[in-house]
């Protein structure tokens, strides 16, 4: 194109730019003529020549007749019919259907209500996505670890041995034989370390139970063989909500041993997914193995996994940390590292709660551990501990025979007393050489200061001296009759006025008491202390000769005068007689 022809479609180009609308047809056909070609060849020399004018933006541009409620409606109504594994089996086409007979969006063509879904965001496949996660760090071996159980879908274990569950008798169709094979199943436990992947397996069988939980998670953090170094008690201990996680035992378990459990939400499978790829893995690279081994029992099966497990973590490289999983969880310090006490100690923790007791006088309690004497502990550096305060012990898992106290709400670890060979304190004050008073609990205090109160007294001294002298408590203080005198001065105590009644008569009831007579040796000893060297033998015969059947209590003063005056002891009838 030559200089001339570019310089007039420039000029064509302005004038259509700054022309109206109705006004560009004459421009172009004007050009026409002069160039001697049609109209859409002048288009076509200003396209190549690049002048072409772009075209307008449409006013409406971003807008949809279908509104965000309406999408959004569409999108919940397949949302909500779509299946649990995803499969979608409501269409958009069927729910713009039954939506456009109920008036709710207007008819328009399915591809418009397709653009506008995607717009909106709430087309299926927009919907389908997941929730973006976060990527969480642990900070060293033994901070957290994961925990999953699984049921081996390949394999179960009758006692013939090992057998592969074939597709065509165990599926869906057909729960009779997988209900026959229920107890012979064998389910996988799978712990991680989630800091260096380091990896412990077992096998068991039955179901997910709490006892089953408790095996595998003590013995993997018992120490084991050299070339499994991964052991000890975890901070942090991630699992999923299963009925035998969140049992009473195994979660006391836990607290026992100071380990932090958290239960991801449900159908968040992605919180451990460590564990759950681990999972994954033993099937794919252990028990793909197991098609050409002969198993014939559940310890041989735990064999054969020991040793994988063995050469797998001292040999697999992660993606993540570029080493092996032993060489990273090695990296653990003295610090970081909790060994776990002995198995006896353990299953003792399952079932172990609080205990309450009291304090003794001299501010010690004694509590046995399981596998120790009965020990003392003395509790006397506890801030404020009193006799008879209860307190709460438990043992310590990782310093038995030590105990934790909880006292004022917080948590001490006490160790045994330390005795000599008699059993005493070592530490206790020798008598003659030394004196030791306890400290003085919060208790003493407010005593000693109320009883000053009581008396004004400075001193306990004066406190000691007041009380002895029987001085009254709280003079010019406390009126111990105001509230008496206070009814009186109310009326609250109104004069009675006295009521006749009849006198009783007790004389028939005197008279008719009778009272055991004295014995003869009673007597004597009566009048002997009444006349004494005057009493002789012969009286005593008279007596018993006068009073065969005893002496009355009425008749010792009587016969005494008779002794007195020089006559004789004679039987001396009652007055009722």
């Amino acid at each position: 194109m030559d200089t001339a022809t570019l310089d007039y479609l420039r000029t064509i180009a302005k004038r259509l730019d700054s022309a109206k609308h109705g006004e560009k047809s004459p421009i172009v056909e004007l050009a026409a003529a002069y160039l001697c070609c049609s109209n859409k060849q002048v288009y076509q020399l200003l396209k190549d020549a690049g002048l072409t004018t772009p075209r307008k933006t449409r006013t409406d541009k971003g807008e949809s007749i279908i509104t965000r409620a309406q999408a959004e409606l569409i999108g919940g109504m397949i949302l909500v019919a779509t299946r649990a594994n995803g499969k979608q089996i409501l269409s958009v086409t069927d729910a713009a259907e039954m939506l456009k007979a109920q008036g709710k969006i207007p008819d328009v063509a399915v591809s418009t209500i397709l653009r506008a879904l995607k717009a909106y965001h709430c087309h299926p496949s927009q919907l389908a996505t997941p929730t973006a996660h976060v990527t969480q760090r642990s900070l060293h071996p033994n901070h957290v670890w994961q925990i999953d159980a699984s049921v081996c879908v390949l394999f179960y274990l009758p006692k013939g041995g090992l057998a592969v569950m074939e597709q065509k008798e165990f599926y869906k169709n057909k729960p009779a034989n997988v209900k026959k094979i229920e107890k012979e199943r064998v389910i996988r436990y799978v712990v991680t370390d989630h800091y260096s992947a380091a990896t412990y397996v077992e096998y068991v069988m039955g179901a997910e139970s709490s006892e089953n939980l408790t095996q595998v998670f003590l013995n993997s953090i018992q120490r084991r063989d050299a070339n499994d170094p991964m052991h000890g008690v975890p901070n942090i201990l991630v699992m999923d909500k299963g009925s035998a996680n969140l049992s009473g035992l195994f979660l006391n378990l836990l607290d026992r041993l100071g380990v932090e459990h958290i239960e991801h939400a449900a159908g968040n499978s992605r919180a451990k997914g460590q564990v759950e790829k681990h999972n994954d893995i033993v099937e794919c690279k252990f028990e793909s193995r197991l098609s050409f081994l002969n198993i014939r029992s559940l310890d041989e099966l735990n064999a054969y996994c020991t040793k994988w497990r063995a050469h797998f973590n001292a040999n697999a490289v992660h993606s993540r940390t570029r080493q092996t999983r032993n060489a990273i969880w090695l990296t653990i310090t003295n610090q970081q590292l909790r060994l776990a006490p002995s198995l006896e100690i353990c299953r003792e923790l399952v079932t172990t709660k609080p205990k309450t007791v009291k304090v003794r006088g001299d501010l010690t309690i004694t509590h046995t551990v399981k596998g120790y004497a009965n020990q003392a502990y003395d509790l006397t550096h506890l801030p404020d501990i009193y006799p008879k305060a209860e307190i709460d012990i438990v043992v310590n898992p990782y310093r038995a025979p030590d105990i934790d106290v909880t006292w004022l709400d917080t948590v001490y670890t006490i160790s045994p007393v330390e005795t000599d060979a008699a059993g005493f304190a070592i530490h206790a004050p020798v008598i003659g050489v030394q004196m030791i008073a306890k400290p003085e609990s919060q208790a003493d205090s407010n005593r000693k200061a109320m009883m000053k109160a009581a008396y004004g007294a400075d001193t306990e001294s004066e406190v000691d001296k007041a009380r002895k002298q029987k001085q009254a408590a709280y003079v010019g203080t406390v009126d111990a009759m105001a509230d008496v005198d206070n009814s009186y001065s109310d009326g609250n105590v109104p004069n009675v006025i006295t009521k006749a009644a009849q006198t009783v008569d007790t004389s028939a009831h005197v008279a008719s008491r009778e009272v055991k007579p004295y014995t003869h040796v009673e007597a004597a000893m009566q009048l002997r202390g009444l006349l004494g060297s005057q009493w002789t033998s012969d009286h005593f015969a008279d007596l018993q000769k006068q009073y065969p059947q005893g002496v009355p209590h009425s008749a010792i003063n009587e016969i005494a005068d008779r002794i007195v005056m020089g006559k004789p002891v004679t039987y001396l009838k009652a007055v009722n007689e």
